[in-house]
């Protein structure tokens, strides 16, 4: 394979050459052919090389839903350097330690969030800053007195029609994802080039993608689904349509309106349109694919997305950030192989090249139907953690002359080699000295309130062992429903039966799209409940 395919540009570079007029991105209202990106892409990517002095320059991206997010990360990209995602909602302080921690050759802002660059974010910003959607330059002041030159677009190079993406190689660092750690501190994900390449060729093999499909864009650049909405959709030739803030996580009419073909979100979308009552059969019916990851499947949406798309294919998809997106896949098809105890679809077998294996604590392999962490081997596994070489080693051991990944999740690998997901090690508590699994009682929550918009959570945590468990229901349901209660006892041990069972309009969701636990720990923490 050439270098040049290995740049996450090539495949915009290589579809505006073979179609130049065919749509690329459709993004705050605004359509963009292939032809048009490039133009806009490459001056981004010679003022990147030409301003921050070094080869392989760490952007970051301050943008969201914008151009200037995709020009930001494409231009990193064409310029051979690492992008950075960093979200915009985060609070100041939050961006301030991101700032700090990643080391950044220079910075990317959309003119939407260029309120953000307050002058104590100011002091922590890299002397390269561009607002590659607004055309002037202005000056900036920091609190420190630093003066910053933000560059609009008029102080870009002229476009050059003969300029290419960067070759780079396999082991080149591509994006930098940061996720939550448990003691607080962001942790750094470095993903390879060649992680990114097999995990493309895998998904375009897999699923074989044309210049005809229509992507929804439904995750932010911080979530790494979103590696799949761009840079497969761009190397296919296929177009990005980006979904607008207020319907991420309703899509519905967007996707009535825009009639994408693939879609790829977080179940807990699709929960949300079960609760709006929004997943009326044959209602989505331009979509062929759609694809769900970072969380568990619950049966119910599964059967209710696939009967409102009955075009689609219906996919499980599983992998952390660490394994460059997702790793295994299993397409739902109804309740077949679905272990008793659990109502959600498998995670299915690894992708091509990948290795899977449940390990005990001593990480020693278990047989098939044991229960143990699951690990992850394969040439899609993360480099290791941005300047924590100590954590890097304890999450990516060497077993057997081979590298692998701790995922922290709870599996077990079926008799047909086929892996079921049974949670998190971190959602693993301890009640009164007895061992829970949260996602346990939220199954028969699930069951019992009929509705995939459940969680719960340890409290109150002492010493750091929870005195009970909390849970929480969003949907046309009562918590306070008799009924429903008595059937919860009936089903759990005296130790799981939540203490008490709160209703909310909505579960409070991280940046992601994932149900936000820490959120409900901090209400029930701060009695606003």
């Amino acid at each position: 394979m050439p270098m040049l395919d290995l740049n996450l540009a090539a495949g915009l570079f290589a579809s505006s050459q073979r179609a130049p007029e065919t749509l690329a991105l459709s993004v705050e209202g605004a359509d963009y052919t292939y032809a048009r990106l490039r133009e806009l892409v490459q001056p981004v990517a010679s003022h990147l090389r030409q301003t921050v002095g070094t080869q392989c320059p760490r952007i970051g991206v301050l943008a969201s839903r914008s151009l200037a997010t995709y020009l930001g990360v494409l231009g990193t990209c064409w310029a051979g350097g690492t992008y950075v995602p960093l979200n915009p909602k985060y609070p100041e302080d939050r961006l301030i330690q991101f700032l700090q921690r990643s080391a950044l050759d220079g910075l990317v802002v959309g003119a939407s969030s260029a309120h953000l660059l307050t002058e104590r974010l100011l002091d922590h910003v890299p002397e390269t800053l561009l607002v590659p959607d607004r055309a002037e330059t202005l000056i900036l002041k920091s609190q420190g007195g630093r003066s910053i030159l933000a560059a609009g677009s008029l102080a870009f190079p002229k476009y050059d029609p003969s300029g290419e993406p960067v070759p780079i190689g396999g082991d080149h660092v591509v994006y930098i994802i940061f996720t939550s750690g448990t003691t607080g501190i962001p942790k750094g994900v470095m993903i390879s080039a060649g992680a990114v390449s097999h995990f493309m060729s895998v998904m375009r093999s897999r699923y074989q993608l044309t210049s005809s499909d229509r992507v929804a864009g439904i995750t932010e650049i911080t979530f790494d689904l979103s590696v799949f909405d761009m840079f497969v959709a761009w190397a296919c030739g296929a177009a990005l349509l980006v979904v607008p803030p207020g319907q991420v996580m309703a899509p519905l009419s967007f996707v009535q309106r825009r009639q994408p073909t693939v879609i790829f979100m977080v179940p807990s979308i699709a929960a949300n349109m079960q609760k709006m009552k929004l997943l009326a059969p044959d209602s989505m019916p331009s979509l062929r694919y759609s694809f769900f990851a970072g969380e568990p499947l619950p049966l119910a949406s599964a059967t209710l997305w696939k009967q409102s798309a009955r075009n689609s294919v219906v996919e499980n998809l599983y992998g952390p950030t660490e394994a460059t997106v997702v790793c295994s896949g299993q397409e739902f098809g109804g309740t077949k192989g679905l272990l008793s105890s659990r109502e959600f679809v498998r995670i299915g077998h690894p992708f091509a090249g990948m290795q899977a294996g449940v390990f005990d604590s001593s990480l020693r392999p278990l047989a098939n139907n044991e229960r143990g962490e699951l690990l992850l081997s394969g040439p899609q596994l993360s480099i290791g953690y941005a300047n924590d070489m100590d954590l890097s080693r304890e999450r990516f051991p060497i077993i057997g002359n081979l590298r692998w990944y701790r995922t922290g999740d709870i599996a077990l690998r079926d008799d047909s080699g086929v892996f079921h997901h049974l949670g998190r090690i971190d959602n693993q508590v301890k009640v009164r000295g007895l061992r829970v699994e949260l996602e346990d009682i939220e199954s028969h929550l699930r069951d019992v309130y009929e509705t995939d918009c459940v969680a719960a959570v340890a409290w109150p945590v002492e010493h750091g062992s929870a005195k009970g468990i909390v849970a929480f229901l969003s949907g046309n349901c009562r918590a306070d429903n008799s009924e429903s209660r008595a059937r919860i006892r009936d089903r759990l041990p005296e130790h799981m039966i939540p203490t008490a069972i709160h209703s909310l309009p909505a579960l409070p969701l991280n940046e992601n799209g994932k149900v936000d636990r820490r959120a409900l720990v901090a209400l029930l923490a701060d009695e606003k409940l």
